[in-house]
C-alpha cells in the first residue's frame, strides 16, 4: 500500500511509511536498558528512549531535506521525500548532473547530521550532567554522529558510496566503473553490518533479548544495503549494454515493399523473412506508417495461378508502427531517441537518406535484458 503524501509548506512532498513508527519503537527498545537504572524513574527512561527515537526520525528528515535542497540547487526535480522503516530517501530527477553536483548532493545529508550533532552538543553544555535533558541531547549528538559516519561509508547505496561513485566516474571518465566499484564495497559493508555485532555478542557471551533484537535489525538493514548494491550493479550492467548499442550495427537489411506488391513478384526473393511491408499511413512526427511481415504459411497456401493477382498485404500480419532513426545514433542517444518516439520498428537511415536496415524494439529490449 502506498503511503499518503504530506505537504509541508515549500518542502517537497513527504511520504511517511507506517514502518517509521516501528523504527522509533525499535530504537526505544534498544536504548531503554541503558537509560533505566538507579536514580531514574522507569517512566522517565521510557519517555527518554521514545523521545530519542523520534528525534532520530527528525534527524533523518533533516538529512533528506538537505539532499533535496542541494538537488534543486543543481537543477534537479525533487519528486518526494520518503521516511521508511530503514530510514529515508529522496527521489529526484535530473536530465544531466555533473560529477560535482552529484558529489555535493550526496554529502549534503551527512553534513546536515554533523550540524545537528554540533547543535545537540551545544545543548548538552546548557544542561546539568546526568539529567534527563542532558542525557537526551548527549545521546542525540552521538547518534547523529553515528548516522553521519555510517552514511559516509564509501559503498552504495549510502551517501558516501554515491559521492565516491561520482568522484570515480569523473576521474576515470567512466560512471559505470565508479558504480561497479562502489557497489561491491557496499556489499562488503552489508556483510560487515551483520558480522560486527554478531562477533561482539559472541565475544561478550551476550545472547540476551536486546542483543538478539540488535542482531535481527542488523540483518534486516544489511539485506536492504545488499539489495541496493545489487540494484546498482544491475544498473551498471544495463548501462554497459546501452553503451554497446549502435544503430548502424543493429540494423538488419530488409527489402521494403508496398502492400500492393503482387506475391508473384517475390517468388524469386531469397527469403520472405527478409521482406518488410510498409504501409505509409503516418500517424505522427517521424512515423512512416505501419509495418507488416509476410506469413510464410499463408503465402505458401496461395495457389500458383492466383499469385500474380494476390497482393502481399493479403498474406501479412501487422508488426506495428515504424519510425525512422539516423544510423549515427549510439548508446544513450539511441535509447533516448527510441523512447522519445515509441514504435515497434525503426527504419535506420544513412546520412544521405538511404535505408540501412530495420531495428525492432523487441530486439533492443532483449539486448538490454542480457538475453
Amino acid at each position: 500500500m502506498t503511503s499518503p503524501l504530506l505537504r509541508l509548506g515549500p518542502l517537497p512532498p513527504l511520504r511517511v511509511s507506517p514502518g517509521t513508527l516501528v523504527t522509533v519503537l525499535l530504537i526505544a527498545v534498544i536504548l531503554y536498558p541503558g537509560l533505566s537504572g538507579p536514580g531514574r524513574a522507569p517512566l522517565t527512561a521510557v519517555l527518554l528512549a521514545v523521545g530519542i527515537g523520534a528525534f532520530m526520525i527528525v534527524s533523518v528528515l533533516v538529512h533528506e531535506i538537505a539532499h533535496a535542497v542541494v538537488a534543486r540547487g543543481f537543477g534537479g526535480t525533487v519528486d518526494h521525500i520518503a521516511l521508511t522503516l530503514w530510514g529515508g530517501h529522496t527521489q529526484y530527477r535530473a536530465e544531466r548532473m555533473s560529477a560535482t553536483g552529484s558529489l555535493l548532493i550526496s554529502l549534503a545529508g551527512p553534513l546536515s547530521n554533523g550540524l545537528l550533532a554540533a547543535l545537540s552538543y551545544g545543548a548538552v553544555q546548557l544542561t546539568e550532567p546526568g539529567s534527563a535533558p542532558g542525557t537526551f541531547w548527549s545521546l542525540s549528538c552521538w547518534l547523529n554522529i553515528a548516522l553521519a559516519l555510517f552514511n559516509l561509508l564509501p559503498g552504495l547505496p549510502m551517501d558516501g558510496g554515491r559521492a565516491l561513485e561520482a568522484l570515480l566516474g569523473g576521474v576515470l571518465r567512466s560512471p559505470r566503473t565508479g558504480t561497479v566499484v562502489t557497489a561491491w564495497i557496499g556489499r562488503a559493508i552489508a556483510a560487515a553490518v551483520v558480522l560486527v555485532p554478531l562477533a561482539r555478542a559472541l565475544r561478550a557471551g551476550d545472547t540476551g533479548g536486546v542483543s538478539l533484537l540488535t542482531l535481527v535489525w542488523a540483518v534486516l538493514i544489511a539485506g536492504v544495503l545488499w539489495q541496493g548494491a545489487s540494484r546498482a550493479l544491475e544498473g551498471a550492467r544495463v548501462q554497459g549494454r546501452i553503451e554497446a548499442l549502435d544503430a548502424a550495427a543493429l540494423a538488419r537489411p530488409m527489402r521494403i515493399v508496398p502492400p500492393q506488391l503482387l506475391l508473384a513478384e517475390l517468388d524469386t526473393a531469397p527469403g520472405l523473412d527478409a521482406v518488410l511491408i510498409l504501409e505509409r499511413t503516418a500517424a505522427g512526427p517521424g512515423i512512416l506508417g505501419r509495418a507488416y511481415r509476410i506469413d510464410p504459411a499463408a503465402a505458401a497456401a496461395v495457389p500458383a495461378q492466383h499469385r500474380a493477382a494476390t497482393p502481399v498485404g493479403a498474406v501479412a500480419g501487422s508488426l506495428g508502427e515504424i519510425a525512422t532513426l539516423p544510423a549515427s545514433l549510439r548508446g544513450d542517444a539511441l535509447v533516448s531517441a527510441m523512447l522519445s518516439r515509441p514504435a515497434a520498428l525503426y527504419l535506420v537511415l544513412e546520412p544521405d537518406g538511404r535505408p540501412r536496415g530495420v531495428i525492432t524494439t523487441a530486439a533492443v529490449d532483449d539486448l538490454l535484458r542480457g538475453r
